[in-house]
C-alpha cells in the first residue's frame, strides 16, 4: 500500500487505468482481491477488518486519503478487509494484469539532475509510473553492504539476492520482525504481494484474537468486580440483612433479632407481630426479614456513612461488625445509642467505636391504620414521633406573640404619655426593651422556622411512605378502572399537599393568636370601634371565603384534567410504536393539544382569582385603617385619649395584619383541597390483607374451586357461573375452552386478585378469602399471559427482591430453556434488559418463567405462558416443572400443551362442561375437547 505522500505521483501515473467506482451512496465497498488493485483518487476510504464468515464486529485499521493504492485481500485468514467510503469518494478498480501491458506512446523521463531520459515505447505501466518519478518519493530507512562473494548481477530468473546483516528486518509493520537472513528482491513484485498479503491478514487475525481476548479479559474482570461489588451490597437488601455467608440464622439469631425489632418499633410508634406465626416462609429469610412480613412493615436498608451517630434518621435495627449480632440504635439527647437487645444495656455511639457497627442498617416504615382516614386522622398520624418539635413549635409561637402584644401598648405609652410629658428615661427604657424584645423574638422565630423544616422533613419522611405503602396493599380490583393520571396523582399528591400547607399550621395558630389578643386590646380600648373592627373583618372573611370556593371549583376541573393529560400522554408514549405504523402520530398530538389547551385556559382562570384575592389582600389594609381613622374623627371623636388612640390604631393595624396572613393560608388550603379529594379513595379503600388474615403457613399444593361464581359490575351478567373442580398435590391440570369463556378470570380468583360473588378459593382446606393472600403467592408461581419484566439485568428480573446466587439463576433459567440464549449474549447474565423491545417474545415469556421457578414454588399458574415458545421448548419448560413436582394449572389452547396434562378442564361460557384425562375427553367424539382439537389440527 502507498502512502500519502507519493499519492500524486501515483494518480499521474495509475489514475487513467481501471474502471471508475464513485462510491457516493455506498455504507460499504466489498474489496475484491487478491488480482486487483484498489486506487483512491478522490475522497477517502475507512478500512476495517471484518469476520469473513460471520460479517461481526468491524475492526477500524485506519483511513487511506487519496492517490493511496491498496491490494485486494487474499482468501484463507478468517478476517477480510472491508472499506467504508467517506468524503464523496471514488475508487478505480484496476487488475494487476493491466500493469504489464506495453505503453502505447514513446515517453521521457528526467534523472535527478533533471537531465531527460528515454523511456522505449515497451515499458509497462508500471515501469512507466517508475520512470515518473514514484521511485524518488521512495526514502531508503537502511542501507547495507553486499556481500564480498555476492555478484549484483541478476540471476536466470531475474531474481536479486540481498545479504541482510545481522540483527532483524520488520517486514509488514503488523508482526514480528524477521530473523537475520537472505530477503528476496522481485521485479514481479506485485504477485510476491499476494504472499505478503496472507501474512498480513494472518497477523491481523491474531492482533483481533488478542484485542478480543484482552476485552473479554477486561470484561470478565469487570463483571468479576461488579459481582464483588453486588455481593458487598447485597448486604445491604432488605433480604440479606442480618444474614451471614458461611452460617444460617439459629433460633438464638431470631430471637435477637426479633428483640432488637421490638425496640426499633415501639420507638417507631409500630406493633410488631409474633414471627413465630409467618411459618411456611423461606428459608433464605432472615430474622429481620420474618418480623417484617410477618408484622406487614416495609423496611429499608440505609447506609452509614460519615458522622451517622450525629444525624437523627429514626430509629434503626444494626449489626456489630464482628460477631453480627443485632442491636438497636436509638436517637437519645443528640446522638445515636446502641441498645442491646438481651440486657437493655445503652452504650453511646461515638467516633471512637462507630467502626464496631456494620455500615448497613435497618429502618422500619410506619403503616397507616387499617381504616378510613380523613384530614384530622391524617394529621394525627403525621404528627407521630414529633412531641419534641411540636412542643418547641407552641413555645417559640408564644413568646413570639407575647411579645408582639407588647408592641402596641408600648406604642401607646410613649407616644402618648412619655413624649408629652418628656420623660426622656422612661422613653430610653422602652426603646431599648422593644429592641430587646425585637432580638428575642428573631431568636424564637429562627427556632420556629427551623422547628418547621425538621417536621417537614419528618413528615415527609414517614407520610410519603405510608401512603405508597397502603396503595401498594390495596386489592387489585381498587386498580381496575383508574387512569395512570389517577394512580399518580393519588402516589404523590400527598407531598404536593405537604408542599402546598407548608407552614400553613404554624401561621394559622400564630396568627389567630395575635389576631385574638389584639381584639381583645379593642375591647378593652373602645367596644363600639372594636365592633366596627369586627364587623370589617367578617366581610372581609366573607370576600375571601368567597374567592377561595370560586377558585375551588376551576381547581378541581385543572386536577382532572391534569390527571387526564398526564395518563393520555403515557399512553401516547407507551403505543408511540403503533402509532407510528398507523402513520397517526398527528392524530395522537392533535387530542393532546386539545386537552392541554383547556388546562391552560384553567390555569389562567385560577391564576386571575390567585391575582384578585393578592390585590384585594394589599387594598384592603389601607382602606380598613382609613375608615377607623374616619370614625375617631366623626361618630367616636374625643372618645379616646391620645395614648389609647395609639395604641388602639396599632392593635388594628396588627389584626388586620394577622387577618392578611390567614387569608394567604386559606388560599394555600383551599389549592391542596382538590389533590386531597384525588388521595381519599385510596384511604376510604380496605386493604386486601387485613390484621386478622390468617398465616397460611406451608402449603402442600392441593388447591380447589368450590362452586365459583363471578361478574365484574353488581348488574352484570354472570362471568363464571357454579365453577367446580378439584387438583390434587403435585397434578398438571390444563384448563381450556374457547376465548371469552372466562379461563383467565378463573386464574385471578385463584391467585386471589378478584372475590368470587359466590363460592370459595381453598387451599390446603383453607379459605383464601380467610388468609394472607400476599403469604399464599410467596409460596406460589404465577406467569400472566401479557407479563412484562422489569429493566434491569437478566439476573435481577430473575432474582427480583431475593438475593440468589448466579448458580441458583442459571438453574432456573436452564429449567425456563433460555440457558443457550444467555451463553449467546455477550454480558450473560448481566445482559440489559430495558423493556420489551430488548428480548423476543419468547424470550420474555421464558424470563417471567424463570422468575417463577427460582423459587421452586408449590403451585404454579401459567396463563397462555407458553404460547411464543417453539415446541422443544416449550417441551423443555414442562419436563423441568416435571421434576420440580409442584401443582400446576396451565391455560392453554395448544394441543401438545394439552396432551402433557394429568387432568383437563374443559370450559364454555363461564361453566365446565368436561373433566377428565386427555385420553377420555378425546376419545368423546362428542365432547367440546375433540371439537377444539379437531379445529386446531383442520
Amino acid at each position: 500500500m502507498t502512502t500519502t505522500h507519493d499519492g500524486d505521483l501515483v494518480l499521474g501515473a495509475l489514475g487513467s487505468l481501471g474502471t471508475r467506482v464513485d462510491c457516493a451512496g455506498l455504507n460499504r465497498l466489498d474489496l475484491e482481491g487478491p488480482q486487483v488493485l484498489w486506487l483512491v483518487t478522490a475522497g477517502a476510504l475507512d478500512l476495517f477488518a471484518v469476520d469473513a464468515a460471520e460479517q461481526g464486529h468491524w475492526h477500524h485499521l485506519g483511513r487511506l486519503e487519496a492517490g493511496a493504492l491498496l491490494l485486494g485481500p487474499v482468501a484463507g485468514p478468517q478476517h477480510t478487509l472491508v472499506a467504508r467510503p467517506v468524503r464523496d469518494c471514488v475508487v478505480h478498480r484496476v487488475n494487476l494484469r493491466e500493469l504489464y501491458q506495453g505503453a502505447p506512446t514513446e515517453t521521457w523521463s528526467y534523472d535527478e539532475y533533471g537531465n531527460p531520459q528515454y523511456v522505449p515505447p515497451s515499458s509497462s505501466p508500471l515501469e512507466y509510473a517508475l520512470a515518473l518519478g514514484v521511485g524518488r518519493g521512495l526514502s531508503v530507512l537502511f542501507q547495507a553492504p553486499l556481500a564480498e562473494d555476492r555478484s549484483v548481477a541478476p540471476s536466470d530468473d531475474d531474481v536479486f539476492w540481498m545479504q541482510v546483516p545481522p540483527g532483524s528486518v520488520q517486514y509488514g509493520s503488523v508482526y514480528g520482525a524477521e530473523a537475520a537472513a537472505d530477503l528476496l528482491m522481485d521485479p514481479g513484485l506485485w504477485q510476491s504481494l499476494v504472499d505478503q498479503q496472507y501474512r498480513l491478514l494472518t497477523a491481523l487475525d491474531r492482533w483481533i484474537e488478542q484485542l478480543e481476548r484482552t476485552h473479554e479479559t477486561r470484561a470478565a474482570a469487570g463483571i468479576k468486580a461488579g459481582e464483588a461489588v453486588r455481593a458487598q451490597a447485597d448486604r445491604t437488601l432488605l433480604a440479606s440483612i442480618g444474614k451471614r455467608s458461611d452460617r444460617r440464622s439459629t433460633a438464638a439469631d431470631a430471637d435477637a433479632g426479633y428483640a432488637a425489632c421490638k425496640l426499633v418499633a415501639r420507638a417507631a410508634g409500630i406493633t410488631l407481630a409474633d414471627p413465630a406465626r409467618g411459618i411456611g416462609e423461606s428459608e433464605r429469610l432472615d430474622p429481620v426479614e420474618r418480623v417484617a412480613l410477618a408484622s406487614r412493615v416495609r423496611v429499608r436498608a440505609v447506609r452509614l456513612e460519615g458522622h451517622w451517630w450525629r444525624e437523627n434518621v429514626g430509629p434503626l435495627v444494626g449489626h456489630r461488625a464482628l460477631s453480627g449480632a443485632p442491636v438497636a440504635l436509638l436517637w437519645r439527647r443528640g446522638g445515636y445509642v446502641a441498645v442491646q437487645p438481651a440486657n437493655g444495656r445503652e452504650t453511646p455511639v461515638e467516633k471512637a467505636n462507630a467502626e464496631e457497627f456494620e455500615p448497613r442498617a435497618v429502618m422500619f416504615y410506619r403503616p397507616l391504620p387499617e381504616k378510613r382516614l380523613g384530614p384530622l386522622g391524617l394529621l394525627r398520624f403525621s404528627l407521630g414521633g414529633t412531641r419534641g418539635d411540636v412542643l418547641n413549635l407552641l413555645l417559640a409561637g408564644l413568646v413570639t406573640v407575647a411579645i408582639g402584644a407588647l408592641v402596641p401598648i408600648a406604642t401607646g405609652k410613649v407616644l402618648g404619655e412619655y413624649v408629652p410629658q418628656a420623660r426622656e428615661n422612661l422613653i430610653a427604657q422602652v426603646c431599648l426593651a422593644v429592641m430587646l424584645s425585637g432580638v428575642v423574638s428573631a431568636a424564637f422565630t429562627l427556632l420556629e422556622n427551623l422547628t418547621i423544616l425538621r417536621l417537614e422533613g419528618r413528615i415527609e419522611g414517614s407520610l410519603q411512605p405510608a401512603v405508597w405503602d397502603r396503595l401498594l396493599r390495596l386489592p387489585t380490583r381498587f386498580f381496575s378502572g383508574r387512569s395512570t393520571g389517577e394512580l399518580a396523582s393519588a402516589a404523590m399528591g400527598i407531598s404536593s399537599i405537604r408542599r402546598l400547607l407548608a407552614g400553613v399550621g404554624p401561621v394559622v395558630a400564630q396568627s389567630v393568636t395575635i389576631g385574638a389578643m389584639n381584639v381583645g386590646l379593642l375591647l378593652y380600648y373602645s367596644v363600639p370601634m372594636a365592633l366596627a373592627a369586627i364587623g370589617m373583618l367578617l366581610v372581609i372573611g366573607a370576600v375571601f371565603t368567597g374567592l377561595g370556593l370560586w377558585q375551588v371549583r376551576w381547581q378541581r376541573r385543572l386536577v382532572t384534567l391534569g390527571n387526564k393529560l398526564n395518563n393520555q400522554a403515557f399512553q401516547t408514549l407507551r403505543g408511540l410504536p403503533k402509532l407510528r405504523v398507523a402513520s397517526a402520530e398527528n392524530y395522537a398530538y392533535a387530542a393532546w393539544a386539545a386537552e392541554f389547551a383547556r388546562s391552560r385556559e384553567l390555569q389562567q382562570r385560577v391564576g386571575r382569582i390567585k391575582n384578585l384575592s393578592s390585590v384585594l389582600g394589599a387594598v384592603y389594609l389601607p382602606v380598613c385603617t382609613l375608615v377607623m381613622f374616619m370614625l375617631l374623627a366623626g361618630p367616636a371623636k374625643g372618645a379616646m385619649s391620645a395614648a389609647s388612640f395609639l395604641t388602639f390604631s396599632t392593635a388594628v393595624t396588627m389584626v388586620l395584619t394577622s387577618v392578611t396572613q390567614l387569608t394567604g393560608a386559606f388560599v394555600s388550603a383551599v389549592a391542596a383541597l382538590p389533590l386531597f379529594e384525588e388521595l381519599r379513595p385510596v384511604l376510604d379503600a380496605t386493604p386486601e390483607v387485613r390484621a386478622g388474615s390468617t398465616r397460611p403457613g406451608p402449603l402442600t399444593g392441593a388447591l380447589e374451586a368450590r362452586r365459583l361464581s363471578f361478574r365484574y359490575s353488581d348488574d352484570g351478567p354472570l362471568v363464571l357461573d357454579d365453577v367446580s373442580f378439584a387438583v390434587r398435590p403435585g397434578e398438571f391440570v390444563a384448563v381450556v375452552g374457547p376465548s371469552g369463556c372466562g379461563k383467565s378470570t378463573l386464574l385471578r380468583l385463584l391467585i386471589g386478585f378478584d372475590k368470587p360473588v359466590s363460592g370459595s378459593v381453598l387451599y390446603d382446606g383453607q379459605d383464601l378469602g380467610a388468609l394472607d393472600q400476599s403469604a399464599v403467592r410467596r409460596q406460589c408461581g404465577v406467569v400472566l399471559q401479557h407479563a412484562q419484566p422489569f429493566n434491569g439485568s437478566i439476573m435481577d428480573v430473575v432474582c427480583g427482591t431475593e438475593p440468589y446466587t448466579p448458580e441458583e439463576v442459571m438453574a432456573a433459567i436452564e429449567l425456563a430453556g433460555l440457558a443457550e440464549d444467555v451463553a449467546r449474549m455477550p454480558m450473560g447474565l448481566h445482559t440489559i434488559v430495558a423493556g420489551s423491545g430488548a428480548v423476543s417474545g419468547g424470550q420474555r415469556q421464558r424470563l417471567m418463567i424463570a422468575q417463577a421457578l427460582i423459587r421452586r414454588p408449590r403451585i404454579l399458574f401459567f396463563d397462555e405462558a407458553t404460547s411464543a415458545l417453539d415446541n422443544d421448548t416449550q417441551r423443555t419448560v414442562i419436563e423441568s416443572t416435571r421434576k420440580l413436582n409442584a401443582t400446576r394449572v396451565v391455560i392453554a389452547h395448544r394441543l401438545s400443551t394439552v396432551m402433557d396434562a394429568d387432568r383437563v378442564v374443559v370450559m364454555e361460557d363461564g361453566k365446565v362442561i368436561q373433566q377428565g384425562s386427555p385420553a377420555e375427553l378425546l376419545a368423546d367424539t362428542g365432547g367440546r375437547l375433540h371439537e377444539l382439537v379437531r379445529r386446531q389440527l383442520a
